[in-house]
């Protein structure tokens, strides 16, 4: 039962990591394996891999708490399996309201990350000045591209990147993704890999496993190497950190306005076709009360933990 309960956090977190606003880390705080996960991550180290090769596969398994991080990113792969169709459904034919109820979460994540600001001080205005600045440079190298015209290298590099969210609760890996200009590719390699296993044809499989497993590598190396470097600005520059952060997301916030034509944001009123306002604020409010409710949650539920503990 208890190895089902793993699973099924990891399923919840593998949605969280596809919902750009929503952090996987965020879910894992609220479902507490939070603290496990980067625990257990932080072990996968050059010590872990002298411990496989001097004591063998079990022990470095026990010293890894291979179990339990093998069913939860297995619960995060199905997850996002189970999910991906959707999310292209949606860009597919609901995409104006999608995008709002995007823009209620990336903004609400914004205020929740600057609650966890320790001091708030003017003096850190600069770093979320340097944040939009970022935000915006990833904005004009993805503009009217994709990942394809800067070869594997940029694919690599997103997803390295992204992983943050699996450090970071509040930090959305699938917005990041968005300011790289490669979500929608990743949920469309996703979709044309269940395609591959469900219609069993592999005409097109080698490509479509090729940047999959060099997206997974670049998860990979941010989870070993970009998890200890962040691990280190948050022990050394907490409230510079978030701010950046908040800057890096404030600025990319035209990524996902609701109102686009070719890629570029316009007012409603110069939208081609329905533009909806009222059903539009609708579901960008809607997003915004969703996470807030995810943040009491998690708040609830970690004050209740420590009152246990105490």
């Amino acid at each position: 039962m208890k190895s089902l309960n793993i699973l099924i956090k990891g399923i919840f977190m593998g949605i969280a990591d596809l919902v750009p606003g929503i952090s996987g880390g965020t879910i894992a705080l609220i479902f507490g394996v939070y603290n496990e996960l980067i625990t257990s991550l932080s072990k996968l180290s050059f010590k872990s891999v002298i411990k496989l090769k001097n004591n063998g596969l079990i022990p470095f398994w026990n010293y890894i708490n291979g179990k339990f991080l093998f069913l939860l990113f297995s619960g995060i792969i199905l997850g996002i399996l189970f999910f991906t169709y959707l999310i292209d459904w949606l860009i597919m034919y609901y995409s104006i309201y999608l995008w709002a109820f995007f823009s209620g979460l990336v903004l609400s994540s914004t205020y929740m990350i600057y609650k966890r600001i320790k001091s708030p001080d003017y003096n850190l205005l600069i770093y979320f000045i340097f944040g939009i600045i970022i935000s915006s440079i990833l904005g004009q190298l993805n503009h009217n591209n994709s990942y394809f015209d800067y070869g594997y290298t940029y694919l690599f590099f997103s997803a390295f990147i992204a992983i943050t969210a699996m450090i970071l609760p509040g930090i959305s890996g699938a917005y990041i993704l968005i300011l790289f200009g490669t979500y929608s590719e990743i949920i469309s390699l996703i979709k044309n890999l269940i395609l591959i296993m469900i219609e069993q044809d592999f005409s097109n499989a080698q490509s479509v496993f090729t940047e999959l497993l060099i997206f997974g590598f670049g998860i990979i190396s941010g989870l070993l190497i970009f998890s200890k470097f962040i691990k280190w600005l948050l022990s050394n520059y907490y409230d510079k950190t978030l701010t950046f952060m908040i800057g890096l997301m404030i600025g990319g916030i035209k990524k996902i306005w609701p109102w686009q034509e070719n890629g570029e944001m316009v007012f409603p009123n110069n939208h081609i076709g329905d533009s909806n306002i009222l059903t539009v604020i609708f579901y960008f409010i809607l997003g915004g009360l969703f996470l807030l409710g995810l943040n009491f949650l998690e708040k609830n539920l970690t004050d209740e933990k420590e009152k246990n503990f105490k």
